[in-house]
């Protein structure tokens, strides 16, 4: 079947794949260049979400050029017998689909080599790291940066060569508001992503902390939920995780890891540049002086730990259930309005976790719930100063 574009006509070889609202084929170009081309029924859809994420994969494809993102090539409405722009697809009698064309990537998602059972040697998880970290370093070095926000093993492609891409910019997010805030719609695969994006506030470090949980699902073929935690910092603990990575590796997932982003690494540059042992990491050093002797946490087991535990795990499920069951049932200011029903037990759990200094039950649930104040405050603030201007 021969599919004309806009930018030439493209022959379909193969069906790749279908979900809800559309299918993927392979094809090629009149040049002979193996492309992928991405149908979307519009006639099936019953969610405008995915009409909106699939035009804005199309606009921010049309921007980039990077070796290990997909090119793009072409983005039409096509009725099955002609092909128009997508402007005017509102007036057109007949019923049509969106089609978006781009660059075929010849090898196989992250996921099922890891469904395959694939061990990655230390070099190669190094150099996922590195070829990843640079495309992210050119994405958010764009201006304004280009977020992407769904960086998780479907969305990683080796080819044959073993090199990673970034595919699937569906959930992209390309307008800054300010040096450190995004617009707030949230966007991701709950697991992958750190608390701000949970928030609607994804940020260039957003993608790092992504990456980082995507390498470590990679490396221990563990869900994500599954990781180990260290109970005093409430962190996934990488050299838990996997005991015989290499140090430089260890450092450079831990710093990208910090759930807190200001602690956390703030740019692929500086993520590289702690992979290379050019600087440290400003979190790790907080970490070290801490555990230096004389300022040791007390000994023994943390005895409310299954306070916060309890807590944190309440506000992470109503998260996701929030944000990952019931996303497409809200506005997005019904979304932010809900969100203090799950932030209050999330930052009670975590405020208490941190008060192991603190002699006295009484005294560590009067500092947990002193953080949740802060918590809400931090709400009013959104609401008030940032809120009205997305």
């Amino acid at each position: 079947m021969i599919v004309p574009g806009l930018a030439g006509r493209w022959h379909i070889e193969a069906w790749l794949g279908s979900g809800g609202f559309g299918t993927t084929f392979l094809a090629r170009g009149d040049d002979g260049s193996p492309v992928v081309l991405k149908q979307l029924r519009i006639d099936r859809m019953d969610d405008w979400k995915s009409l909106e994420l699939f035009e804005r994969e199309a606009k921010v494809l049309a921007t980039l050029a990077h070796a290990r993102i997909p090119r793009y090539h072409d983005f039409f409405a096509f009725d099955g017998a002609e092909a128009l722009a997508p402007s005017e697809l509102a007036a057109h009698p007949r019923p049509a689909s969106l089609v978006l064309v781009q660059g075929y990537i010849e090898g196989r998602p992250l996921r099922e080599a890891i469904a395959a059972g694939k061990r990655f040697e230390a070099a190669e998880i190094e150099r996922l790291l590195r070829d990843l970290l640079e495309v992210l370093a050119y994405l958010h070095g764009l201006h304004p940066p280009v977020i992407h926000r769904d960086i998780k093993p479907e969305n990683v492609v080796l080819d044959t060569g073993g090199r990673a891409h970034l595919v699937d910019f569906g959930a992209i997010q390309a307008r800054l508001l300010a040096p450190n805030q995004v617009a707030s719609t949230a966007v991701g695969t709950f697991g992958y992503v750190p608390m701000e994006q949970i928030m609607g506030q994804a940020r260039p470090a957003s993608d790092l902390y992504a990456l980082a949980m995507t390498l470590l699902v990679s490396i221990t073929h563990a869900a994500p939920d599954s990781l180990p935690i260290d109970p005093h910092t409430s962190k996934v603990d990488v050299r838990a995780a996997s005991p015989h990575l290499p140090e430089h590796i260890a450092r450079t997932l831990d710093a990208m890891l910090e759930p807190a982003v200001g602690m956390r690494v703030a740019t692929a540059r500086a993520a590289l540049d702690v992979l290379d042992g050019r600087v440290t990491h400003a979190g790790t050093q907080r970490i070290a002086r801490l555990s230096r002797p004389g300022r040791e946490r007390p000994a023994g087991p943390d005895r409310m730990r299954w306070v916060w535990r309890m807590a944190m795990g309440t506000g992470l499920l109503g998260a996701g259930v929030l944000y990952g069951l019931l996303f497409d049932e809200f506005s997005e200011s019904d979304l932010v309005a809900l969100s203090p029903l799950w932030l209050a037990p999330f930052a009670f759990g975590l405020s208490g976790s941190m008060t192991l200094r603190t002699r006295g039950a009484w005294g560590r649930i009067g500092l947990a719930a002193t953080g949740m104040l802060f918590a809400f405050l931090g709400l009013a603030v959104f609401f008030t100063l940032i809120w009205p201007s997305l």
